[in-house]
């Protein structure tokens, strides 16, 4: 027979075990974070800026809210070509490799003498950092860089965005003895953020993040944004950036320079007057935290002047309307 202290002790030990089992599922969702459900994303309801360009936009509720713009950009297309941040007029090795610009200046400048860039983003990380974040001066840049088959950048162990002279693109890491002679453009990131299809594990820093990533068959380049340090969005991991490149379509990604330097933009021929080029994103160039207690005023867009950034035109016979 069970006495009244038993039945009260053996209630005691199930309330403590159902504690126990509390705690470990709090536990467990402070360490395993919800991730993001990568379904694919079905680019036919997406928004063509240009021949072979396509534009999306989303936002996500899980695992926490999250701005997402994303470029898919069709290699195929004819007359298609890409472009990034050309040598410093009196290149220093090290120090003086590219004059920094904001992502829109880049477009800007380029549609002023030859190339007709339509959309771009930031690339390579650059230092020294911090420093006026829209002045626009001689910077060293991190990572292999290429422009118009010339060396912009020293090669190390980033892995880099390589497209060739005749167009293919691939994503690689390069050793220093390789030959970079059939290189026509190459761009750097801090690191590979998917690989053969898998996001790679990371920390829980929540920061403003671009990404870079490649189909299977590098066939499509994707080009991603994600706001972050905002009222609307605080940011995403390396891992958030590696699954949502995924479910754009990408098979490996590279996490790109972040922070206040994630910018997109494009030259939208329907905005009238001269000055055609608008952000695609929401970018913190100045590098405050806008969800932060301390008293900023309320946010709005700043363009950072970055070391290098990545584009794409079209030789002047393929120019076409751009879709709707």
């Amino acid at each position: 027979m069970i006495t009244t202290q038993e039945k009260y002790q053996k209630l005691v030990g199930n309330l403590g075990v159902a504690i126990a089992l509390c705690l470990l599922v709090l536990l467990a969702s402070r360490i395993a974070p919800a991730a993001i459900e990568v379904q694919n994303y079905d680019w036919k309801s997406s928004r063509e800026l240009y021949p072979g360009i396509r534009y999306a936009h989303t936002e996500l509720s899980i695992p926490r809210k999250m701005v997402v713009n994303c470029l898919q950009i069709d290699s195929h297309t004819p007359g298609l070509r890409f472009y990034t941040t050309p040598r410093c007029e009196k290149w220093i090795e090290g120090r003086a490799e590219t004059t920094r610009q904001t992502t829109r200046n880049f477009i800007r400048q380029s549609r002023r003498r030859h190339l007709k860039l339509v959309v771009a983003i930031n690339a390579n990380a650059f230092s020294p950092w911090p420093a006026p974040y829209q002045k626009e001066e001689p910077t060293d840049v991190s990572g292999f860089a290429v422009s118009q088959g010339v060396l912009v950048s020293n090669r190390n162990t980033m892995p880099s965005l390589l497209v060739n002279k005749m167009g293919k693109l691939q994503i690689d890491t390069l050793s220093a003895d390789a030959d970079i002679s059939n290189v026509e453009t190459a761009v750097s990131g801090f690191g590979l953020c998917l690989v053969n299809g898998e996001a790679s594990a990371s920390g829980e820093d929540l920061h403003p993040r671009t990404g870079l990533g490649l189909s299977k068959d590098g066939r499509y380049l994707l080009l991603m944004t994600i706001d972050g340090r905002q009222p609307s969005t605080p940011g995403a991991t390396i891992q958030d950036v590696g699954n949502l490149l995924k479910m754009f379509g990408a098979h490996t990604g590279i996490n790109m320079d972040g922070g206040g330097s994630t910018t997109m933009a494009w030259w939208d021929p329907t905005v009238e007057g001269q000055d055609k080029c608008r952000l695609l994103n929401q970018p913190i160039g100045n590098g405050d935290n806008y969800q932060t207690e301390e008293a900023l005023p309320p946010f709005t867009p700043t363009e950072r002047a970055n070391g290098n950034n990545l584009g794409v035109y079209f030789l002047e016979a393929n120019i076409t309307r751009p879709g709707k």
